[in-house]
């Protein structure tokens, strides 16, 4: 008799690790499914105060005056400044009458600044 109350004891042991195992299981799957939300509030006062400390420098960055101002108004686009100077130089007067006279008059003004 002593040795049937020891085996039951035994397996009612290794039930409740089996139904501990399956609960802790259960557990963890569910906490797995639940978004960590938490208290926010921590985390919120942090993100204003590095906000503030990213503008404050944005302030201090910002009074620094750029040497050459660009024209912001009209973006940059080299394919309609090249076209612009094609126009220019077929509207020429002096390159109408006499294409490679214009030319050779123009390699020479560029080749005399670049010399000076």
């Amino acid at each position: 008799a002593v040795v049937s109350t020891q085996s039951g004891h035994f397996a009612g042991e290794k039930l409740e690790n089996i139904k501990k195992a399956k609960d802790e299981e259960i557990a963890k799957a569910k906490r797995e499914k639940t978004k960590i939300t938490g208290d926010m509030q921590p985390l919120s006062n942090e993100l204003t105060s590095i906000f503030s400390s990213i503008m404050a420098d944005k302030k201090i960055n910002l009074n620094i005056q750029p040497t050459a101002k660009p024209d912001l108004n009209t973006p940059y686009n080299p394919f309609q400044s090249n076209v612009d100077h094609f126009k220019s130089v077929l509207s020429n007067k002096n390159f109408k009458d006499n294409p490679l006279s214009a030319v050779k008059a123009h390699i020479l003004r560029t080749n005399a600044m670049h010399r000076t």
